[in-house]
């Protein structure tokens, strides 16, 4: 009885020392594996002064380390206001299951448009400073790294040619279904041939890269101007200004104030057509290529007045 008595003890503190080194070993491992957890974070963010939402994305998270990592939480300070928000449903949301949030070694994360987190911060304005970490789920935060985006270096160039940029790709126009509708919205004619003598209109993306990061409100008197040669001179040709559409592309009669938040694109129409200012502009323009300025005006989000004109594009008036 005493050998068994003494062998019991002795099997029972074997178990339990051998509980105690496992407990040891598996907390050594997981200090081991938070050490050797290397995310690498690098992107950009937007920031809604109405909302004060910061928006994370688009941004890369590249898994640099030899173990995996799961992205669990997103933190966002911002240091100009000493105010701070957080999501910490990274990890929950419907296209973020285990797969995706789980990073192994050598894999890259996307924050794209389509899954960017929304991050609410008191007060948060643009032109404010943010820190904005990515957390894992052993507890490791991972810095983002602001890139040199190309809205930044457009940006810098826009001190010199002005805060809009105009994309050639996405020009086309638009001829009438009856009198307030457009045809075929928002397709359109993709071309810079267009129809001599027709009531048309014309569409277009345009791009804010104000160098003050501030939002753009365009005022209704903005317009698209056309100009023919002649004889003698130049003659002017119609003006289009701009206008409010709905989907459906019909054209409003009045006008609402449209703004462009910094870094936004967006398709701008200019559809109330008004005639030349000199003589017969039809019989002048057929079968002519033209030039076309596009004279924007307005007001920046601050209160301050925003105006510029942007003189690169032609059309080829055929009849």
């Amino acid at each position: 009885m005493v050998m068994t008595s003494i062998a019991g003890v002795f099997l029972s503190t074997l178990y339990q020392n051998k509980l105690y080194n496992d407990a040891v070993k598996g907390q050594n491992q997981q200090e081991l594996d938070a050490r050797n957890e290397n995310v690498v974070a690098k992107g950009n963010y937007s920031v809604s002064t109405t909302t004060h939402v910061v928006t994370v994305g688009p941004a890369n998270l590249t898994n640099a380390g030899p173990v995996a990592a799961q992205i669990v939480n997103v933190w966002v300070f911002d240091t100009s206001k000493q105010t701070y928000g957080f999501n910490n449903s990274v990890a929950n949301k419907p296209w973020a299951n285990l797969t995706w949030t789980t990073l192994k070694a050598g894999q890259v994360l996307k924050f794209t448009s389509n899954n960017a987190t929304k991050v609410t911060v008191p007060n948060a304005t643009q032109g404010d400073s943010f820190n904005i970490w990515f957390v894992t789920a052993r507890g490791n935060t991972v810095p983002l790294t602001k890139s040199q985006s190309t809205t930044v270096i457009n940006a810098q160039t826009a001190q010199g040619i002005g805060a809009l940029a105009f994309d050639f790709n996405s020009f086309r126009y638009y001829t009438y279904q009856n009198s307030t509708k457009l045809a075929n919205y928002p397709s359109g004619n993709p071309t810079y041939r267009v129809p001599y003598g027709s009531t048309i209109a014309f569409g277009f993306n345009i791009t804010n890269y104000s160098p003050t990061t501030e939002t753009i409100i365009f005022n209704v008197a903005s317009m698209m101007w056309s100009y023919f040669p002649a004889s003698p001179g130049q003659a002017n040709g119609p003006i289009w200004y701009i206008a409010n559409v709905q989907s459906d592309g019909t054209v409003s009669s009045g006008y609402s104030p449209i703004s462009l938040g910094w870094g936004q694109t967006r398709f701008l129409v200019f559809a109330h057509q008004t005639s030349g200012q000199s003589g017969d502009w039809a019989v002048q323009q057929k079968n002519s290529l033209g030039a076309i300025n596009l004279i924007f005006y307005g007001n920046y989000s601050s209160g301050k007045k925003y105006a510029q004109n942007i003189p690169f594009a032609a059309i080829y008036a055929y009849g």
